[in-house]
């Protein structure tokens, strides 16, 4: 990426509208956020959610896990700020937000083997093939999921766009380092939170692709 338009668009990351105790907002380039200093004391776990939407997935996940802490990051301010409603109403303190773009800066700002999953929930598939390259799994992608998941840690991925989901499945062959244990993708996630657009696509009769990928504890065999 050009350097000019790298710094503007780092200079668009730091500024931000909302302003929160609860968000974590990136001082300076090259200093990664203290993820772990961020939450409670007594927090043992950390989950990161990209694209977090209006948040029910996390608030629910939250309500349940105490001693794990939950991270947003999601771009549109007004969810995060109904996320936050949500959040202040419950009393819950294991929520943090970041309103970054995490396709431009996310390696930069997290650390290495922090996260024991990641959450992705229906990525936008940009079905339109000149707009393909838009699409958050890529290959670079997976190989930063890879990075800041712990040894033993989960990637979750969902999409209701069956050639997204396929391309998905065929970048998830060409990465071994993440790999499956029991089926490359199923049509159902028992025991987890579904949100308020999962819902709707539900009702549509759409159907719904989950992949699950590990990190492997010691690397790939």
């Amino acid at each position: 990426m050009n350097p000019e338009i790298q710094e503007k668009l780092w200079k668009f990351t730091t500024r931000t509208s909302y302003h929160s105790d609860y968000l974590l907002q990136p001082k300076e380039r090259g200093k990664k956020i203290d993820i772990k200093n961020s939450f409670p004391p007594a927090t043992t776990h950390f989950v990161l959610e990209l694209g977090s939407g209006w948040g029910e997935v996390a608030i629910e996940l939250a309500k349940n896990h105490h001693q794990t802490g939950y991270l947003l990051m999601e771009k549109k301010v007004n969810r995060i700020i109904h996320t936050e409603k949500q959040r202040k109403m419950l009393g819950l303190e294991n929520i943090r937000y970041m309103t970054v773009n995490f396709q431009w800066f996310f390696d930069e700002l997290l650390e290495k083997e922090i996260f024991d999953k990641i959450i992705i929930n229906f990525p936008d598939p940009w079905p339109k093939k000149k707009h393909r390259k838009n699409r958050l799994m890529q290959p670079h992608m997976l190989q930063q999921i890879y990075t800041l998941l712990k040894p033993g840690g989960e990637l979750l991925f969902a999409t209701d766009y069956g050639p997204y989901a396929r391309k998905t499945i065929s970048l998830f062959r060409n990465f071994p380092n993440l790999i499956w244990t029991d089926k490359e993708y199923e049509f159902e996630r028992p025991d987890f939170p579904i949100s308020f657009f999962e819902t709707e696509k539900r009702n549509e009769g759409k159907r719904i692709y989950y992949l699950k990928r590990i990190k492997p504890i010691g690397g790939v065999s």
